[in-house]
């Protein structure tokens, strides 16, 4: 049994970090993703290249009567914290109330998890679905078939959310043929219902990508290709060692294969987490080996980890308990940490190994070119562009421009822009250019007839520079044909 005190003090934890989620996010400025994805919104479509579209319908029902960083990100909390509730209820509910409180506060206090609610990124979304997905299978194939058709809409929508989600329904769909006591489930019209659905759920990505040329295969075939080697690999890993901490990644690494390998005396409810944890694990671990990957991809496997983790450590409680204390902590000072820099840099960090310092790098934008474009209004007749989605989204996101500014992609991956604005629209006219440097980009100077510098502008943190942008003149664009 777990005391009411316990109950009370993690209701508080919960209670006391969401607070603090609340504050940062309205008290800081949005990084370059996330006005990225906030332009989504703008332009809402069935999908994009980088990503599918739930991201941009979830900024869109949150900003629909004011938009701001706040309200921008205001979803991933509102998520994170209902996936607390249904995490607690799961766990109270089919195991018991300890395992509902481990399960609850492993997802709430962990920096992969937090991340996901104060930036909100297509992360956000693919966590709040996938994992909903796992519970609702598990009621399926556990307690009641009827569940299935709940648990296929959610399986669409967290692929719709992000395609990663497909490791997971690969283990989900193939635990009842592997089983044999779940075989039975393969005779239920439901369950081929349930990934029908989610495949109507998912089909108009298909189709936007099939209407334009399979832009987001192309884009995530050459993104997913880029060449790693041993050092990628470990960094990968370390940086998820830390990112989600030690304990909870020591045991969904281990306890999959430690199941598996004795699965005669495991039950069966054990071995459904050890399939949608152990496919996505083994998917990644080959692929990281050959190709480099950013932290976030390999968050599938904790998203099964975590239902692993707290049912052992619920289990083996006076052995584990002091654990998943020190799990806890690790992630609580992980976030205090962070959450601290951005405010007050308490670390002595140079500008690129400073994360937070991408609340600061734009100000310059957000405010010195706002007021240089305010006293010469005649240059808010031009467009401007740059060469990345990162300027134009924070340009459109914060200076709302009256002409929404672009993205070139020349020698750079076709981005949002490049479908709202192709560029023969930009052939022979002439722009403001945003240079992320002192300089005009050498690469970018053959294909305009004229260039002038007019500005340049530094974003400062603590009166040390940590970006420099450049603003000019850019005329007669010839286009990249």
């Amino acid at each position: 049994m777990i005391s009411r005190k316990t109950i009370s003090i993690s209701f508080a934890l919960v209670s006391i970090i969401t607070i603090i989620r609340l504050l940062f996010i309205g008290n800081t400025m949005l990084i370059d993703d996330e006005a990225y994805y906030a332009i989504y919104s703008h332009h809402l479509d069935w999908g994009y290249i980088d990503h599918g579209p739930v991201v941009a319908y979830i900024i869109y029902f949150f900003t629909f009567l004011i938009e701001n960083s706040f309200t921008v990100r205001l979803g991933g909390i509102v998520l994170l914290t209902t996936l607390c509730y249904f995490l607690y209820q799961f766990g109270k509910v089919f195991y018991d109330k300890k395992t509902g409180i481990i399960l609850a506060l492993t997802v709430c206090i962990n920096m992969l998890f937090h991340t996901n609610a104060v930036v909100i990124t297509p992360d956000a979304p693919l966590s709040f679905f996938s994992i909903l997905t796992i519970i609702y299978y598990y009621k399926s194939y556990f307690k009641d078939e009827n569940y299935l058709i709940l648990a296929g809409l959610f399986l669409g929508l967290s692929m719709l959310s992000k395609v990663s989600a497909l490791f997971i329904a690969i283990g989900i769909f193939i635990f009842p043929i592997a089983i044999k006591e779940k075989q039975h489930l393969l005779k239920n019209i439901k369950f081929y219902y349930s990934f029908l659905i989610a495949f109507i759920v998912f089909l108009p990505f298909i189709i936007w990508n099939l209407q334009n040329e399979l832009a987001f295969v192309k884009y995530q075939g050459n993104h997913i290709l880029g060449k790693g080697n041993f050092q990628t690999f470990s960094e990968l890993w370390l940086g998820l060692f830390i990112l989600c901490g030690p304990i909870l990644f020591y045991y969904t690494v281990t306890i999959p294969i430690r199941y598996l390998i004795n699965i005669k005396n495991i039950s069966n409810e054990k071995i459904y987490f050890c399939f949608v944890t152990g496919f996505p694990l083994l998917y990644f671990l080959i692929h990281s080996s050959f190709s480099r990957m950013e932290l976030n991809w390999p968050a599938p496997v904790f998203m099964g980890g975590i239902f692993l983790f707290a049912i052992h450590v619920s289990e083996n409680w006076k052995r584990l308990k002091k654990q998943f204390i020190f799990q806890l902590l690790f992630s609580l000072f992980l976030i205090i940490v962070v959450t601290t820099q951005t405010f007050y840099p308490i670390l002595s960090l140079n500008k690129k190994a400073d994360i937070t310092n991408r609340y600061y790098k734009y100000q310059s934008i957000i405010y010195d070119l706002s007021e240089y474009l305010n006293n010469f209004p005649e240059l808010k007749e031009k467009r401007i562009l740059s060469n990345n989605f990162q300027i134009p989204s924070i340009i459109n996101f914060y200076l709302k421009p009256k002409l929404e500014a672009g993205c070139l992609s020349i020698g750079y991956h076709e981005t949002l822009y490049s479908f709202l604005y192709p560029d023969k629209k930009y052939i022979g006219d002439n722009f403001l250019y945003l240079s992320k440097s002192s300089q005009f980009p050498n690469k970018i100077k053959p294909y305009f007839s004229n260039i002038k510098l007019i500005k340049q502008f530094s974003s400062k943190r603590d009166s040390k520079i940590i970006s420099e942008f450049s603003l000019w003149e850019a005329n007669g664009y010839s286009g990249k044909q």
